[in-house]
């Protein structure tokens, strides 16, 4: 198995999800070493070009190691292996962990109970807020774009009537919350769109192993701004320095 043979194997199933089970089963039956040396062929391949293909590929690894299809074992040894061939790139893929990105009374006062949908308005109930994120009115939906609370994002994330530019602000704001972040950047309808993705990475609340994934699917152009940006976690601006080297070294 090399790059190009699992791009065109996955390019094969059209539907998402069986496409995630069958990369997890190839993963799980690949000896690890093998495994890490085609993740880091493809995820070279998907920062040097911009083949859709490719790219399809590059995210459907990203997602099979951050939903339970692939196992922990197989995590693990894929994990070990990367490491010990100096393929950091690829071990970052597999952590699950990330320093805190917000504090305790930051994120205590995000998530009270009671927030106003616009500033001198009364003071609105989490019940309240989830009602209005159904609603099909945008007098509605466009101020609670600025809700930090996880469950109106999820909410919202689903109404039908959200475009790509709402979820953009959603994924932008500051202060987060991680946990709504980590909300938009699972959505399976949100999550695989460019700008959307660009927003949740360039964001120093989304957790940092989450950020990583995500990055590993940017542009060249995208991953040098992630590199510069001194707001940002510390292994995710070397993740995109690494992808970065490699892309032009090769």
């Amino acid at each position: 198995m090399d790059a190009r043979a699992l791009v065109r194997r996955l390019k094969a199933i059209r539907e998402v999800e069986l496409r995630r089970i069958h990369l997890a089963g190839v993963l799980e039956q690949t000896d690890p070493p093998t495994s890490v040396e085609v993740i880091d062929e493809l995820i070279v391949l998907a920062a040097r070009t911009d083949d859709a293909d490719v790219q399809a590929a590059v995210e459907c690894v990203t997602q099979a190691v951050s939903v339970p299809h692939l196992s922990y074992p197989a995590r693990q040894a894929i994990y070990a292996a990367a490491r010990q061939a100096g393929r950091d790139a690829v071990a970052r893929l597999f952590l699950e962990v990330s320093p805190p990105t917000v504090g305790d009374r930051e994120l205590e006062r995000a998530l009270e109970p009671e927030r106003p949908l616009r500033p001198r308005g009364r003071a609105l109930t989490l019940g309240e807020r989830k009602a209005l994120a159904r609603s099909s009115r945008r007098d509605f939906l466009v101020p609670l774009l600025r809700d930090p609370h996880p469950d109106v994002v999820t909410i919202l994330l689903d109404n039908p009537h959200l475009t790509e530019a709402d979820v953009v602000t959603v994924a932008a704001l500051r202060p987060a919350v991680p946990d709504a972040l980590v909300r938009v950047a699972s959505h399976a309808r949100w999550s695989i769109r460019y700008a959307v993705k660009r927003a949740v990475v360039l964001n120093p609340y989304t957790p940092a192993h989450v950020a990583i994934r995500i990055a590993t699917t940017l542009r060249q152009r995208d991953l040098a701004a992630i590199a510069a940006d001194t707001h940002l976690p510390l292994p995710l601006r070397m993740h995109a320095a690494e992808l970065l080297a490699a892309a032009r070294r090769r």
